[in-house]
């Protein structure tokens, strides 16, 4: 055995003549701890980021689909109607199951009085606890496989780092978690379509018991419940097997046994886990059949965008690039070193041949995928865990190789290997922790990150309007204005109560509306649609959600509606949008209300007044007031660029007020200088001599 299989594997070789000799139950106790303590850190790299912060957003999908489609499962189940089970086309048997037993297990911790009330995050959190359980458990299993594929019966050089190394990259690809912590159908394809592979390539190429060849068929069964694309590993198998045959000399009446009993467990497991095949199978078939050739045929119902331009149907080019801008550094460089690994004379068969199946896996799939018009990145996700694994294998031939190089002491090359797997899984967690909790926007720095995968591919699932909403609840007057959004599914089940979203229609906002959202995948593709577009392109938001350089939405403050615009701008800070004058409490000798609006166009460096003075058609002043413009004890200088301030001003006059055209001049003044603010806005010929700097509009007294 060779010295990084020392450092990184159970197995102990015989020690040197210098040190006692270790009994065998001794050997025994500290394999079965170095054991325990890898799967414990494999737990843990795949446990924290799939279970951690699920209450941080919601997936589009989610609350649109899978989760009242989940509802809908479970009470065909608890009626005995099994035929409504067959809810999509996907299928997303596996999704509807797993969202069941979210909902069971949050109406049991009610039942039980472990929970008096249930808020939306906490709700969400154990909607979505079942399918990050299983995701993580599904890395814990592949784990096990890996190590069975190359680190034991006749392991290869570097078989226990290979095994530790490819779990950890699966388990922290961000791309992957992002997946595995949403009720939706891609990321448990992705799971199950890989353990699938794992298992069978210990059955075909490394001669495994045909335990392993049930537990691929049942995996590739799970796989495609989950979602269509997951027959993909169909042919794989096949391929494993004709492999087994030709190179292996396995007798051909096996071969065909095997695959025979593959394709029966396959059969049986879809027949056992969907219950709409108990009562109706041409049903459930022919809701599969449309999902292919009717949904998978027609562009996406929201368009696309590809390379910087709107299109529905993206050409053959997109999932090879999505491949390269959703890897991570780690994998690409991983992958760009795997052709070496053929040029290893100490590289057995076996090991190309499970390489080869995995990439095989990968081109298969992604050309699949790619004769259809309906394209989105997170299409590829199924094939990330195989990525992460080839990538694996070309580190640890890197190692082994620098390992190898006889420049150095032998010592340190002894613990290239160790010292260099743990790194590599040190900048992979590191990695995963950059992009937490959003891994939805994840894309590869090296060739751009997020900003150039923004100017790339139609991005935004949802994510960031957690944030938003939480912002929107700390406003003073979120429950007496709506918000207006095209996002209000996965928005309004973060509003406080009594907050309400709605969306505009026929192209304009309603008189309620108090802030606008605007979401990244709205935008990516031009000026957003009326009523959004001018706002979008008029106004400065008050509040944006960015993450990785990317902006996810932006809120913006609509202003209430105001009978005179001005636009009048003080300086280079503030602007009056408008006024409105009320009449009405004159002649009972209540004077006048003056309703002004600001906004700040930048922070204001002091405190200004606001003088508002009345005159008569010869400049006489009748009243007049001075005060703060927001009518508060809130000075200007904190107030926030893009939001409008509306305040009502009572301007006391005399009740007696003879009829006649008064003028109102209205600036803003220094209080420490009573230095006037200067407005570009010329005053009207006729009107009075205000003393300069103001803004003056006439006054009709009737």
């Amino acid at each position: 055995m060779s010295a990084h299989e020392r450092m990184l594997s159970p197995s102990a070789a015989a020690p040197s003549s210098a040190a006692p000799t270790t009994s065998a139950p001794a050997a025994r106790g500290v394999r079965l701890a170095v054991r325990l303590l890898l799967l414990v850190g494999v737990l843990l790299l795949a446990g924290v980021p799939r279970l951690l912060t699920l209450h941080l957003f919601l997936d589009s999908d989610e609350i649109n689909f899978w989760m009242p489609r989940s509802m809908r499962f479970l009470d065909a189940m608890q009626s005995g109607n099994f035929a409504e089970t067959a809810q999509s086309t996907h299928p997303g048997v596996t999704t509807m199951w797993l969202g069941s037993a979210g909902i069971l297990l949050r109406d049991s911790l009610v039942a039980a009085g472990v929970l008096a009330d249930v808020p939306f995050p906490l709700s969400l959190t154990l909607s979505r606890l079942p399918i990050a359980l299983v995701h993580t458990c599904g890395v814990l299993l592949g784990y096990l496989l890996l190590h069975r594929l190359f680190a034991t019966r006749s392991p290869e050089p570097g078989g226990v780092a290979l095994a530790l190394l490819a779990a950890a990259f699966w388990a922290t690809d961000p791309f992957v978690v992002a997946y595995a912590r949403i009720l939706h159908v891609d990321g448990l394809t992705t799971t199950f379509a890989t353990l699938s592979l794992l298992a069978g390539g210990i059955f075909w190429v490394r001669g495994g018991h045909p335990a392993y060849l049930l537990l691929s068929a049942g995996a590739g069964a799970l796989a495609t419940l989950s979602k269509s694309p997951g027959v993909a590993v169909i042919p794989i198998i096949g391929l494993a097997g004709i492999a087994a045959w030709h190179y292996d000399g396995m007798p051909l009446r096996r071969v065909l046994l095997a695959l025979g009993a593959w394709a029966a467990t396959f059969a049986l497991t879809l027949w056992l886990c969907y219950p709409a095949l108990w009562v109706d199978p041409a049903r459930a078939w022919q809701q599969m059949r449309v999902g292919v050739e009717i949904e998978g045929a027609s562009p996406h119902v929201i368009g696309n965008f590809f390379l910087g331009q709107a299109t529905d149907t993206p050409d053959a080019r997109y999932y090879p690039v999505a491949l390269l801008m959703r890897t991570t550094p780690l994998t690409l460089i991983g992958l760009l070193l795997l052709p070496f690994v053929w040029r290893r004379d100490a590289d057995s068969a076996s090991t190309r041949r499970m390489l080869a199946l995995l990439a095989a896996y990968i081109l298969v799939f992604v050309l699949a995928m790619s004769l259809f018009p309906k394209k989105l990145n997170r299409y590829s996700v199924p094939v990330f865990p195989a990525l992460d694994i080839l990538a694996a294998t070309g580190w640890v031939w890197a190692l082994l190789r620098l390992r190898d190089l006889r420049g150095g002491a032998v010592p340190l090359a002894a613990r290239v290997l160790p010292f260099g797997v743990a790194a590599l899984i040190s900048l992979a967690a590191l990695n995963m922790l950059w992009w937490h909790p959003y891994g939805v926007i994840a894309y590869n720095q090296i060739v751009g990150g997020a900003p150039r995968a923004e100017r790339t591919f139609l991005i935004g699932d949802g994510e960031g309007l957690g944030e938003a909403a939480r912002w929107l609840n700390g406003q003073p007057d979120i429950t007496g204005v709506r918000v207006s959004s095209t996002m209000i599914n996965s928005l309004q089940p973060f509003l406080m109560r009594g907050a309400q979203s709605s969306t505009p229609r026929n192209g304009q906002f309603a008189v309620q509306d108090g802030y606008a959202l605007i979401y990244v995948r709205h935008t990516q593709r031009g000026i957003p649609a009326a009523p959004f577009g001018a706002v979008y392109a008029n106004q400065t938001p008050v509040y944006t959600v960015q993450a990785h350089g990317v902006t996810l939405a932006s809120v913006y403050q609509l202003a209430p509606p105001i009978a005179d615009l001005h636009n009048a701008t003080f300086g280079d800070a503030l602007t009056l949008r408008g006024t409105q004058t009320d009449l009405e409490g004159l002649r009972g000798g209540h004077g006048i209300t003056l309703t002004v609006q600001w906004q700040a166009q930048q922070p204001p460096m002091q405190e200004y007044l606001m003088f508002v003075h009345v005159l008569d058609p010869q400049g006489q002043k009748v009243a007049q007031i001075d005060v703060s413009p927001a009518g508060t004890a809130q000075p200007p200088t904190s107030w926030q660029v893009g939001r409008t301030l509306t305040w009502a001003h009572p301007l006391p006059v005399p009740a007696d007020l003879p009829p006649d055209t008064y003028w109102l001049a209205i600036g803003l003044y220094n209080p420490v200088t009573f230095a006037r603010l200067s407005v570009a806005t010329p005053a009207p010929p006729i009107a009075p001599d205000a003393g300069g700097n103001a803004l003056l509009l006439p006054l009709v007294v009737r």
